[in-house]
């Protein structure tokens, strides 16, 4: 059975390729070991998929299409981060606590993960927003320091109000990260109502003793909310199992009733999650990965973070490979990600006696520049 790998973000270089750029000294591609399994995988490997986005602003990043395509999902990928609520998921929404950094003339939206909040200061923050939120007839539940449900306080009116808010196109706050948020804003009939909504959060948070502390540490303010949208139920299971070091894709493959376990954010050669594919691949069905090497540096425009994040790839592959042999006589594709574009390519154990595919990582890059 094949193993898939998704690698989000894995081909979205923070520098772009530019035609000028010398593969011999590393500028603009990136150099595998010659010999080591992924090179090996990549270069055997079949292109079996392929799409961009061509929309000046893409409604979602490419992994949240393609996981919302395998899944039958109806409802936004990066809600699913929300922890369930005994099936009530139709009457609320995922929101995010944020920090909005003011540029010269608009705001930038830094990575959420960066805010380290705990679940004091989380539940301190929307006691807060609740006193301004309950004349709404609304509330917000901090059910994860960065995950919060907005809900309606058992009133008909609020619950319509929510179901407004559902139908908006609530953009990911991680495709936002480092841009200028006014063109990833929620657009629709009640986007409106949205700003209201958050900035009466947001002048509630307005020198909060907790921001006070914060500012006085040093560490970024608590200054604003993301809508992530909500969480529908997936209609499909494409996968028997799913190993993630993404809360999003965990979340995800529990509302499909898929067994899921941890992956470390970075998983190093020595994780004992190497483990756990080794038995997962004894039994039957797919298995879905989901390493996160790029997300960090992609997030802070880091290129060569963005560079030793493949080079960790290609290491842990490696060691993937040696802990579990019976990953490469199944099959293995690889979902490459981008800002805009996926490529998805299939190795298979015939691939081997296929010596004319000379398919490189570099190429690859440079077209998806």
């Amino acid at each position: 059975m094949t193993t898939t790998i998704l690698c989000a973000g894995a081909l979205a270089r923070p520098r772009p390729v530019t035609p000028g750029d010398d593969p011999q000294t590393g500028a603009g591609t990136l150099a595998l070991a010659a010999d080591g399994a992924l090179a090996r995988t990549i270069r055997r490997a079949r292109i079996v998929g392929r799409s961009r986005q061509s929309a000046l602003v893409p409604d979602e990043l490419p992994h949240e299409a393609w996981l919302r395509e395998r899944f039958a999902l109806e409802g936004a990928v990066a809600a699913c981060a929300l922890p369930a609520i005994d099936g009530a998921d139709a009457c609320g929404l995922m929101v995010r606590p944020v920090h909005l950094h003011l540029a010269l003339d608009h705001l930038v939206l830094a990575p959420p993960e960066g805010l380290g909040l705990d679940a004091d200061e989380a539940a301190q923050l929307a006691e807060r927003a609740n006193a301004v939120l309950a004349d709404e007839g609304l509330r917000l539940r901090a059910l994860d320091p960065g995950a919060w449900r907005l809900e309606a306080i058992d009133a008909e009116r609020a619950r319509d109000e929510i179901a407004a808010l559902a139908r908006l196109l609530a953009r990911s706050a991680r495709m936002a990260i480092g841009r200028n948020v006014d063109a990833y804003l929620p657009s629709g009939a009640a986007a409106r109502r949205w700003r209201q909504l958050s900035n009466l959060v947001q002048m509630s948070w307005f020198e909060h003793p907790l921001n006070l502390a914060r500012e006085a540490d040093g560490r970024p303010v608590v200054n604003g909310l993301w809508l992530e949208g909500r969480a529908g139920r997936p209609a499909a299971r494409p996968f028997e199992r799913v190993l993630s070091a993404d809360e999003t894709v965990a979340g995800l493959a529990r509302r499909a009733g898929i067994e899921s376990h941890p992956l470390a954010a970075e998983p190093g050669a020595d994780d004992p999650a190497l483990q756990r594919v080794g038995d997962a691949l004894a039994g039957s069905g797919a298995l879905l990965l989901v390493p996160e090497f790029w997300r960090r540096a992609v997030g802070d425009g880091d290129e060569p973070g963005w560079t030793q994040a493949w080079r960790a790839f290609d290491r842990w592959f490696e060691a993937l490979l040696a802990a579990s042999p019976q990953l490469a006589a199944g099959g293995i594709r690889l979902v490459l990600t981008g800002e805009r574009s996926t490529i998805e390519l299939l190795g298979l154990p015939a691939d081997r006696w296929k010596p004319w595919r000379r398919l490189a990582l570099a190429a690859l890059l440079r077209e998806d520049a």
